[in-house]
Order: C-alpha cells, then structure tokens, then sequence
C-alpha cells in the first residue's frame, strides 16, 4: 500500500528550499522503471551536490540530474 503523498505535493513543499542550494537549477516529476522520481536538476554533478540533496525525500528516491547551465534565450 502506498502512503507517500502525490509527488506533485512534495515538489511544491521542497522546490523552494532546494532552489536556494547553489548549482540548482531545477526540480521535477521523473520515472525510473515504474516507480516516480523527485528530479533535482544541476547545473554540475559535483560530490558536494550529493552530499547537501538528501537521497529521499518523503518516501520518493531522488535523482540528481546535470543538465549544465540554463540561460534565458536573448529577446
């Protein structure tokens, strides 16, 4: 039976904190298999990334993913 509250809920409590962490540029919904994923997204995947985002957050197994710096396109 799963008790975890809907992902969507656990993004809008721990986006803003992980958002101040330097090198965050994101959160989102992922998959791994079957099973849904808290998506931390990084501008690079250092050890230090790793050891300040926790492993689970609210029952659900986090992913660190390096997408490299994120820019506005120019207007």
């Amino acid at each position: 039976m799963n008790t975890r509250p809907p992902l969507r809920d656990v993004l809008a409590r721990h986006t803003a904190p992980l958002m101040a962490l330097p090198g965050v540029t994101g959160t989102g919904e992922g998959r791994r298999g079957d099973e849904p994923v808290f998506v931390v997204y990084v501008s690079a995947a250092t050890e230090k990334d790793r050891l300040r985002i926790p492993g689970k957050i609210e029952g659900y197994d986090v992913e660190i993913r390096e997408i490299g710096d994120v820019t506005a396109p120019p207007r």
